[in-house]
C-alpha cells in the first residue's frame, strides 16, 4: 500500500535505480502504477520555452486501451516546476478508487520523479564526455590507466588494455598494474606509492619515466599522476597512470586531409604514408607510382599547406584533427 512509509520508500528507490541505470521513465510510471493501484499513470513535461508537452503513459496490466484513459476526468494530479519547465503527475482512478493516501503521496513522488531525472541526464552527459575524451586520447595513441587510492586498476582506456594486453612492457597483478622488467617495476611501484601517498613514501603529484619492452619496439613513456577526484572513496580514482606508445600510433584519416587541406586522394595518399614514417622513395615505392610523381604530388602539398619542407608536413599532419581519426595500431592488432 503506497501510504506505507516502505512501500513509498521502495518505489522511489525503484525511480532512482531505474532512470540511473538507463532505464526508460516508462518503467518508471509502471512501478508507480504497480505500487498505488492506479488505472494509469500519466506523466507530462513541458520544458521551459516549449509549446508542447512530452506524454508518457502507463496503462493499466488488463488490456484498457490507454487514449480512454486519457479521457478521463476521475483521480488525483500532483504539479510542479522548475528551471528545466513545468511536470504534472497524474494517476487515474480504478472503478474502486485509489488506496488511501495517495493523494497525499503524489506530490513527493513527482519530486524525486524530477529529480531522477535531471540526475540520469547529468550522468549521461558525464558518460557521453568520459566516451569523447577516451576516445580522443586513442586516437592519440595515449593511454590512460586509473587507480584507486589502493593502486587497484579501477578503469582502463580501450588503448591502455590493448597494451596491457601484449604484455610487453606492462602488465596485471592481482588487480594492480606492473612493468615486466625488475628495475623497471620498481621504479613504476614507487611513482604509484608516491602518487598515492603509500608505504611511507612522500606524495608526489608527478613522476615520469620510461618502460623498455622485450619486443624491440620503443620504450613506452609513462607518466604516473596524482588526481583529487575522490582517491579516498570507494570506487575513487587515486592516481592516473598516461602511456604513451610512439609505435602505436595512427596515420591521418585520408577524407579529413582533403577537407582539411584541399588535397587530391593522391596527394592525400602521399602525405599519410610520409606521415607514417616513408621515405618519399618508400612512399612512391608502397603506391606503386614513379618517385618524379610523388615529389610532385609533395609539390603540391606544399603550396596548398604554405610549407617549405618535409619535416614540416610531418608535424603539420601529427599535430592537425586528422589525427583525431587515426586508429592507433596497437588497437588494430588487439
Amino acid at each position: 500500500m503506497i501510504s506505507a512509509g516502505h512501500e513509498t520508500g521502495s518505489t522511489v528507490d525503484a525511480i532512482y535505480d531505474i532512470l540511473t541505470g538507463g532505464g526508460s521513465i516508462q518503467t518508471c510510471l509502471d512501478a508507480v502504477r504497480d505500487a498505488t493501484g492506479a488505472r494509469s499513470v500519466i506523466f507530462e513535461h513541458r520544458p521551459r520555452g516549449a509549446r508542447d508537452r512530452r506524454r508518457f503513459v502507463a496503462c493499466a496490466m488488463h488490456g484498457t486501451p490507454c487514449d480512454s484513459d486519457l479521457r478521463i476526468e476521475g483521480g488525483v494530479s500532483a504539479d510542479s516546476a522548475d528551471e528545466d519547465g513545468t511536470y504534472r503527475l497524474h494517476l487515474v482512478a480504478p472503478k474502486g478508487g485509489l488506496m488511501p493516501g495517495v493523494g497525499e503521496t503524489l506530490p513527493m513522488l513527482l519530486r524525486h520523479l524530477r529529480r531522477a531525472l535531471r540526475l540520469a541526464a547529468r550522468l549521461d552527459r558525464t558518460d557521453l564526455e568520459c566516451t569523447v575524451y577516451s576516445s580522443a586520447l586513442d586516437r592519440l595513441a595515449i593511454g590512460a590507466i586509473f587507480l584507486d587510492a589502493e593502486g587497484r586498476i579501477v578503469h582502463e582506456t580501450p588503448l591502455a588494455r590493448a597494451l596491457i594486453d601484449a604484455g610487453d612492457g606492462l602488465r596485471r597483478v592481482r588487480g594492480g598494474l606492473a612493468a615486466c622488467g625488475g628495475s623497471a617495476d620498481r621504479s613504476l611501484q614507487t611513482a604509484i606509492r608516491s602518487a598515492l601517498g603509500l608505504g611511507g613514501q612522500p606524495v608526489t603529484e608527478q613522476h615520469t619515466m620510461v618502460v623498455a619492452r622485450a619486443s624491440g619496439l620503443r620504450d613506452l613513456g609513462v607518466i604516473v599522476r596524482r588526481t583529487k577526484a575522490g582517491g579516498d572513496s570507494a570506487g575513487g580514482v587515486g592516481a592516473v597512470v598516461m602511456i604513451r606508445d610512439a609505435d602505436s600510433g595512427g596515420t591521418p584519416d585520408k577524407d579529413i586531409l582533403r577537407c582539411l587541406f584541399d588535397m587530391t586522394p593522391a596527394e592525400a595518399d602521399v602525405a599519410r604514408s610520409l606521415t607514417a614514417g616513408l621515405s618519399l622513395d618508400e612512399t612512391a615505392e608502397e603506391l606503386g607510382i614513379s618517385r618524379n610523381t610523388a615529389r610532385a604530388h609533395l609539390r603540391s602539398i606544399f603550396a596548398k599547406s604554405g610549407i617549405r619542407r618535409q619535416t614540416e608536413l610531418v608535424r603539420l599532419m601529427l599535430s592537425s584533427a586528422a589525427m583525431l581519426s587515426a586508429t592507433p595500431r596497437a588497437m588494430d592488432a588487439a
